[in-house]
């Protein structure tokens, strides 16, 4: 049974609340504020959320929340959408992006269209996994009227078998990264054999695709706030969060559309915005991952 959030902890929230409107003022004009470069040798933060639940009724109220939310609070994010649940919640998608398509506080990119694997060792073939990817970025153009150019991978719960090691493990991990290049795709985790995902940006000149970043990608949802009372998982990520500061390291923070708003204590984000104040507090520099592509000195 998870945790009720105490007085002191509402009342801590709501303060944070005022403080953030007070700051915020004109919110567009603020979110223009997010344009500017990064500032050399800053330490990232990385907040993104796999949008991929595709029940309708459930996910309500969840994307306007996000909005009022991340406006309020200042707060960039990446959406990695999953085609199905384009599809399934079509018009709040179309909502959403009207709403935020000239907002550079949100970026839009994809997450697959059924959530298939890549980098498995038993992972679909390179022709299925073609046609998933295409039918997805055919989705997002048909909704949003713009092709992705990020992906991020999807776990598979262990149906395709173990991880490989990066895209350069086997020839068919290689040509996965060939097909999603063709695809034009400018975006993905970092994913090389010796590379620590959670904490370097790379580029993929080594197994010929230069032009495509590799981003920081890690401390999934599903990890703490699925798995752990909400105190416990909010332990588990500050102490990741001071740790990362202490490093000076990037950090990566994954979250899920369905695990932030049906498994938090509440449904005012109360958690992301606990995790983005104490990370400003630690100097992290909140960016969305197509600011951090346009900085070709982090990757390139």
């Amino acid at each position: 049974m998870r945790r009720k959030i105490n007085r002191r902890e509402l009342l801590g929230a709501a303060a944070a609340g005022i403080a953030g409107l007070a700051a915020a003022g004109a919110t567009r004009t603020n979110a223009m504020a997010t344009k500017k470069k990064l500032e050399p040798g800053k330490k990232l933060f990385l907040l993104r959320y796999d949008t991929e639940w595709n029940n309708a009724r459930q996910m309500a109220g969840f994307l306007e929340k996000v909005v009022a939310v991340h406006r309020q609070e200042q707060i960039p994010a990446t959406f990695f959408c999953k085609g199905a649940a384009l599809d399934a919640r079509e018009r709040e998608f179309r909502a959403f992006y009207k709403e935020v398509k000239d907002d550079p506080l949100f970026d839009i990119q994809d997450h697959s269209y059924s959530h298939i694997g890549l980098g498995y060792e038993r992972g679909s073939d390179i022709e299925t996994l073609r046609a998933d990817y295409e039918k997805s970025f055919a989705t997002h153009e048909r909704i949003f009227g713009v092709r992705p150019i990020g992906i991020s991978r999807c776990g598979t719960s262990g149906k395709d078998g173990p991880r490989l090691s990066g895209f350069d493990a086997t020839e068919k991990s290689r040509a996965e990264l060939d097909m999603v290049a063709s695809l034009g795709v400018k975006m993905i985790n970092s994913f090389l054999t010796g590379i620590d995902g959670r904490k370097v940006f790379i580029n993929y000149g080594k197994i010929g695709h230069p032009d495509i970043m590799g981003f920081v990608s890690g401390y999934s949802d599903t990890i703490w706030m699925l798995k752990l009372k909400y105190g416990e998982a909010m332990e588990y990520v500050f102490e990741k969060i001071k740790s990362g500061a202490a490093r000076n390291e990037h950090m990566p923070l994954m979250l899920h559309d369905w695990v932030a708003w049906t498994r938090a204590p509440d449904k005012e984000l109360t958690h992301v915005k606990t995790i983005v104040d104490l990370a400003r507090k630690l100097g992290y520099e909140l960016v969305t991952h197509i600011a951090c592509l346009k900085n070709k000195a982090l990757w390139a």
